[in-house]
Formats: C-alpha cells, sequence, structure tokens
C-alpha cells in the first residue's frame, strides 16, 4: 500500500545540515518503495505574531528565495520523486495534504500538534533550545500530542525518564557506500589532521582551532584540513586547509587522509562527522558531549575531553600522534563498532514506527 508523507521544517538550508541529511535519505527510501514524499519548508514562522514591518520584509524575502531556488538539491543527491514546497505559512491549509506528517523541531511541531489527524510525529534530533525556544518552551512541546521518535539514547531517557512520554529510538544510519576506509590504518600520516569547521557557537569550532594551534607548537609536523559549509576562517595558517562544501568524493578523502579526526561541539543530537570519520578509519579525539557519547567510549572508540577545553583536545591529539600503538586501536576499534549502524536497519524501524510497508 502506498502513503503519502509531508516532512515539515522551519525553513531550507543552503549547505549540507547532518539533521536535513537524516530526513533526505529516508526520503530517498520511501519514493524507492512507492510512496509519495513531500518536503515542505516554511517561508515564516509565527506571522500573526510580526510586526507590519516584519510581514512586509519577510513577503520579499519569501518572493527572493522562490526566484533564487530553495532545493537542496544543489548539495544533496534527492530522489526527483520527493516534491519539494516553499509554504508562506506551516498552518494546515497551507501544507500538502497527507496520510502522515512528521515535524523535524521544535516550531513545527507548533503548527502539527494542531493538525487535524493523529498520524503526526515529532522527530527529535537534538535538544534544540535555541533560536528563542527556552527550555521551558522546548519541553512543553515533548508533551504535544505527537508520536516521538528520538534518535540517541540520551535522547530517549529526556523524553521518557524526566518527561515520562514515549518514544521510538531509531538510530541514524551511515552510508558505508559514500564513505569507506581507502588508506588503511596503518598507513595513515600520523601528523594529519581532520576537522568540521563550523561559525556556530554551539559547533566550538574556536576551541578547535586553539587546541590545533596548542599542538602544533609541540609537534611542529602537524598538518590540519578543514571543511565546512562557511567560508574559510581568516587568516589560516598554510599548515591548515580549508575545503568549502566538498563534494561526498572529497569528503571521503579528508576522512581518509586523517590519521585523527577531532569532534569540537558543545551539543549534538548524534554526531554524524565523528561517525562517518571513524568509516574512514581515522582515530577520533572528541569532546564529551552527550551525541558523540552514543559512538565515543573514552579509551576504546574515541579519546574524550570536556566541551570548552581546547588544551585538555590538545592532550588528546598529541597522545594519538606520539601513540601509534594506541592510535591504531582507536581507529580500528571505531571503525568496527561504527558498522552497525547501517541505513538498511534504521529505515526499517522507521517503516515499522510510521506502521507503513
Amino acid at each position: 500500500m502506498s502513503y503519502s508523507i509531508t516532512f515539515i521544517f522551519p525553513h531550507p538550508v543552503s549547505g549540507p545540515t547532518g539533521g536535513y541529511k537524516v530526513v533526505y535519505e529516508y526520503a530517498n527510501r520511501l519514493v524507492a518503495d512507492g510512496h509519495r514524499v513531500n518536503i515542505v519548508y516554511s517561508g515564516s514562522l509565527f506571522w500573526k505574531k510580526k510586526s507590519l514591518y516584519f510581514k512586509l520584509t519577510n513577503c520579499v524575502r519569501y518572493i527572493q528565495t522562490l526566484i533564487k531556488g530553495y532545493s537542496c538539491r544543489k548539495w544533496f543527491n534527492l530522489d526527483k520523486r520527493v516534491k519539494e514546497h516553499l509554504t508562506l505559512s506551516l498552518n494546515y491549509n497551507h501544507v500538502p495534504k497527507s496520510d502522515i506528517y512528521v515535524c523535524t523541531s521544535p516550531y513545527t511541531a507548533m503548527y502539527v500538534k494542531d493538525y487535524p489527524t493523529e498520524n503526526k510525529y515529532y522527530f527529535i534530533q537534538g535538544y534544540e533550545n535555541w533560536g528563542g525556544v527556552t527550555d521551558e518552551k522546548l519541553r512543553e512541546t515533548y508533551h504535544y500530542p505527537l508520536k516521538k521518535i528520538v534518535i540517541s539514547k540520551w535522547l530517549q531517557d529526556i523524553i521518557e525518564k524526566e518527561e515520562n512520554e514515549t518514544c521510538t529510538l531509531i538510530y541514524n544510519g551511515f552510508n558505508f557506500n559514500d564513505f569507506r576506509e581507502e588508506i588503511r590504518i596503518s598507513d595513515k600520516y600520523r601528523y594529519h589532521v581532520a576537522m568540521l569547521y563550523h561559525t556556530i557557537e554551539l559547533k566550538g569550532a574556536k576551541y578547535g582551532l586553539e587546541a590545533l594551534n596548542i599542538v602544533k607548537k609541540e609537534i611542529p609536523q602537524l598538518k590540519a584540513n578543514l571543511f565546512g559549509t562557511p567560508p574559510a576562517p581568516a587568516s589560516l595558517p598554510e599548515w591548515i586547509t580549508y575545503n568549502q562544501l566538498p563534494s561526498k568524493e572529497k569528503l571521503n578523502e579528508i576522512y581518509n587522509n586523517g590519521a585523527i579526526f577531532i569532534g569540537t561541539s558543545n551539543i549534538e543530537g548524534w554526531g554524524l562527522p565523528i561517525g562517518e570519520a571513524m568509516i574512514c578509519g581515522a582515530a577520533v579525539a572528541c569532546t564529551n558531549n552527550k551525541g558523540y557519547l552514543e559512538m565515543a567510549k573514552d579509551g576504546e572508540t574515541a579519546l574524550v575531553s570536556p566541551i570548552k577545553d581546547a588544551q585538555a583536545l590538545a592532550n588528546n591529539i598529541i597522545r594519538l600522534i606520539k601513540d601509534e600503538e594506541l592510535r591504531h586501536r582507536i581507529a580500528r576499534n571505531g571503525n568496527e563498532f561504527i558498522k552497525q549502524f547501517k541505513w538498511d536497519s534504521s529505515y526499517k524501524k522507521l517503516k515499522e514506527t510510521l506502521n507503513i510497508q
């Protein structure tokens, strides 16, 4: 039986974003199975609460976005059968009528909770108490009449143990075709480190850069390769290279060339980059945010340090560079551990949760 399913985002994004990529992967698999899938992006949130000036300028931005284009296909290989929509509002009468609705953020949950159907889900990929959403308001969304899906054990604990609500845990999968070990762990250049760069404070990139500078002072042979969506940070030294919006092939190359991958985020729902790096055989040094800890077991699959602590992160990078046996063991353990997170398993559980075949 074929179903129509609509995933609802608060806005489109111009470049690779982990939470969006996960939904797009599910969308591709759903249409391949014969279902009809819509992706909805909002052109405006909470319109009635905005000033007249905001409404006028938002109309201009909406038209500009329509003209410029909002499709993720510029950076993600979304199946042509998946339909993308930019709506002026997320009110029920503005979105495609579907059998199933899946909201993807607190903002979209605030709309979907009022849709006149029981087949509505809340896909929770992080603890999203930012952008004007307080802890209190976020926790309130967890009690909406929506069937909740979480991507990690720590989010499941919040929903079930702290908020006394039910939810389904579906771990994210990894794409083992796009990412694979092409340089053997034992052959990697020990002084080569890779890192995701981002300007958002929560990603902690400034602490990663600080840690790299600390390491460079002790180990002059250090080379670093950064990648990300924004333009390169200003005044990068010659020993740090930067790749903006790398292709999947280039990203696989970056992960493979890195003997060490560092994860710097202060908070993550899951943490796709450290898993992708593990697939490619990099030894991971990362912060102890709860999303990373789903994969990063200190001393086993990664070396873990406190968030916002550049010195501690630098110490772990130095350990991995100097101790070849440790680096190889961490990389091998991570590479083996990450193999359990397959998209086929995640997709099967999603279909069971949505009650579709």
